[in-house]
């Protein structure tokens, strides 16, 4: 069995009593919501000689977690922190939430709620404490025109509901009203009895998104992530660079400035948590979130590295570790991508997000050992391909920026510095005398700001409405 929410949307006011109850019975902050009613309206008017028509409609949709059939929220969790009861209640226990937000990204609903006081994440929990007394949920109580409901569903599969409405979860979410995801895959368990305007394919416009979207970004709340993918990126890349490329480089000094970048993106994502001190639970969920193989991954690097440099240090040849290593490497960056490959976010769920990662990896990885490499004699050989490598890997940055951008105005800047770079590269790498470690510091800054640029555009592209 498993319980559901019913809701009549024909006859919904959009009174928000649901909303008030929920928010006074949990005691909920101000910008955290649970449950949110959705004012939905459309149409227009046309003057057919003296008089007008209209097609104006509108229409409420009351909603708050959908207790998912198949919850993502539960299942990219690091912590674990999510419980799915017998009776199909997603329950969160916020008291192991080390508030990193991930759950939200994979929510096609966004359920989860920030709770900037507490530094964790929160949500709907079906009132379970009023079922356990027989009780019905506060939203429920407080609906005036009963149209807002609870049920139990049973039978195998959880199919074949027999009251009047559509079950969400047995449907395909192309045929779910509108504001919800056309694009969910978590069978939200949800009956709605439609409006007649649902139907319309007329453009639907949500009148009050400032109230159901309450918690306003500043744009900055993701820049410890940028930080932690371009440097955690950068040594991955570098790694590659000295194991591969710049073999008569002064080892040593670019080991060191591996593990700087390595260690600064690792203290960057720990700054992202709002509770930090659950961040020993991140890989309590190896088995399924791809967080949480991305941060083992990263720790796994990081020892790789750690015995690299030992053996630096200690004159000692380690080639096949440093090999696993360089492949550990690899597959942490591929790990990196699949973290964003989430179907409730569009603009992130495609290849280009693997290619940006890899891309990225390498051309800073090059670029940053490039200034240290440069304090030595590079063979001819050595320097033509790292050369004829950047320039490539920056054609296919631009040609990624062109067929899709995240950003038409930001975009446009990301091509100019690429182009900037390119030309710096032609300088550095192909025209004898004019290369050096200025030329080359200065190239990598280039490119480190088009960078960072592009990977602020990545972030913020989650929020945009076309991206």
């Amino acid at each position: 069995m498993s319980y559901v929410f019913l809701l009549d949307a024909s006859a919904c006011s959009g009174c928000k009593a649901c909303q008030a109850a929920c928010k006074d019975k949990n005691q909920l902050p101000l910008g955290v919501l649970w449950r949110r009613v959705y004012e939905v309206s459309g149409g227009e008017w046309k003057q057919a000689g003296p008089a007008w028509n209209n097609t104006v409609f509108a229409y409420n949709l009351s909603l708050s977690c959908n207790h998912c059939v198949h919850p993502k929220c539960a299942g990219v969790c690091p912590v674990d922190a999510y419980t799915v009861r017998a009776d199909g209640l997603v329950l969160l226990d916020s008291s192991k939430c080390v508030g990193c937000g991930y759950c939200v990204w994979a929510c096609p609903y966004g359920a989860p709620q920030y709770d900037e006081a507490a530094g964790a994440m929160t949500k709907c929990n079906f009132c379970y404490d009023n079922l356990d007394l027989g009780l019905p949920p506060a939203c429920v109580s407080a609906c005036p025109l009963r149209l807002l409901d609870y049920a139990v569903v049973q039978g195998e599969g959880e199919k074949g509901y027999e009251g009047d409405g559509m079950a969400l979860w047995e449907i395909p979410a192309t045929e779910h009203p509108y504001p919800m995801s056309d694009r969910s895959r978590t069978g939200p368990r949800l009956v709605i009895k439609p409006h007649a305007a649902m139907k319309l394919t007329q453009e639907k416009f949500l009148a009050n998104r400032e109230e159901v979207h309450p918690q306003q970004t500043s744009g900055w709340e993701e820049a410890p992530l940028v930080a932690f993918t371009l440097l955690v990126q950068m040594a991955v890349g570098g790694f590659w660079a000295m194991l591969w490329l710049f073999h008569d480089a002064p080892q040593l000094l670019s080991m060191l400035w591996i593990g700087l970048c390595l260690g600064a993106g690792m203290l960057a994502s720990f700054a992202h948590l709002g509770t930090k001190r659950n961040a020993w639970r991140v890989l309590n969920h190896l088995r399924k979130s791809w967080l949480s193989k991305e941060i083992l991954l990263t720790i796994l690097f990081g020892a790789g590295w750690l015995v690299t440099l030992t053996s630096m240090i200690l004159h000692t040849n380690l080639f096949i570790l440093n090999w696993l290593s360089a492949w550990i490497g690899l597959v942490l960056i591929y790990g990196m991508s699949r973290v964003y490959r989430l179907p409730a976010v569009p603009v992130w769920n495609s290849w280009r997000t693997q290619a940006r990662f890899f891309i990225s990896a390498a051309l800073l990885g090059i670029l940053g050992v490039l200034p240290i490499s440069t304090w030595t004699h590079v063979p001819v050989l050595e320097w033509t391909l790292a050369g004829c490598i950047v320039i490539l890997l920056l054609g296919a940055q631009a040609a990624i920026t062109i067929i899709r951008p995240l950003s038409f105005k930001w975009g446009r800047i990301q091509l100019g510095l690429i182009l900037a770079g390119m030309i710096g590269c032609a300088i550095l790498f192909f025209m004898p005398g004019w290369f050096g470690a200025a030329t080359g510091l200065a190239v990598f800054l280039i490119i480190l700001i088009e960078e960072v640029l592009g990977r602020w555009c990545f972030y913020q592209a989650r929020t945009w409405p076309e991206a």
